[in-house]
């Protein structure tokens, strides 16, 4: 199944599917099944972590040289098997570091012996956060809000386990990758910074990828999209908890 639209090519009437529907992979139990784990055997991927651990492990350093503050703990969600943690762990060991996902990331994680500590949650409709620490230093999330039912329910307790000076780290990708979304509009560049101002995270930072997404025009919910990160594959932020003025 998936989406469909009708349109008139001039010579008829011919059907264009738009997205394909069939799985969301943040319900799918057997989401890390022997097919989908291939995937980060390819050298792209490999890339991919390592230019986003260098960013990640960047933020830590400038937290501390910059700050004075060390980053001690670390929440992943959604990380699946753990391949981008063991990268920033390589750099900073003493990390505590928490991942959570599904049973067979977990299984993944387990066989190859990964540092950390997994969690296995069900983060679909809601988080919960039994056995977790009370606040963490730093919390990512990669490529995953986009693929649960009730992101406002994750992002509130990610608020609830961060304190004034944590960091908020999101990778968010750019609608024209053709991504799998289940709320699409929600993560257009303005909506989403939107969002999270609701949520008391403010962005503070913003970083680019190396990959370029095909060309299509700017749209209204993207006016405050830098003009470099229009084509940009993923949007990598960073935030903060926001100023919150006393209100009657």
């Amino acid at each position: 199944m998936g989406l469909f639209r009708i349109k008139d090519n001039g010579g008829g009437v011919e059907i264009e599917k738009i997205f394909n529907s069939d799985k969301f992979d943040t319900v799918d139990a057997e989401e890390w099944n022997e097919d989908s784990l291939e995937r980060l055997q390819e050298p792209s991927w490999e890339k991919r972590y390592e230019y986003e651990a260098n960013m990640i492990n960047g933020i830590i350093n400038n937290r501390l040289v910059n700050d004075g503050f060390e980053i001690k703990s670390v929440l992943e969600l959604g990380s699946g098997p753990g391949n981008l943690s063991q990268k920033i762990l390589e750099k900073y060991p003493n990390l505590d570091y928490h991942l959570v996902d599904k049973p067979l990331a977990k299984k993944y994680f387990d066989e190859n012996k990964f540092k950390g500590k997994f969690f296995v949650k069900d983060l679909s409709m809601d988080f919960n956060t039994e056995g977790l620490l009370d606040k963490y230093d730093l919390v990512i999330t990669n490529d995953f809000l986009e693929h649960v039912f009730n992101p406002s329910i994750i992002v509130q307790k990610i608020y609830e386990l961060t304190h004034k000076n944590s960091i908020y780290f999101i990778s968010n990708p750019n609608w024209r990758m053709g991504h799998q979304f289940i709320y699409r509009g929600l993560f257009d560049f303005d909506n989403f910074q939107y969002f999270l101002y609701v949520h008391k995270f403010q962005m503070f930072g913003m970083m680019g990828s190396p990959l370029k997404t095909p060309a299509y025009p700017r749209i209204d919910s993207e006016k405050m999209l830098p003009d470099e990160a229009l084509r940009e594959w993923n949007h990598y932020m960073a935030f903060k908890h926001r100023e919150i003025q006393n209100e009657k």
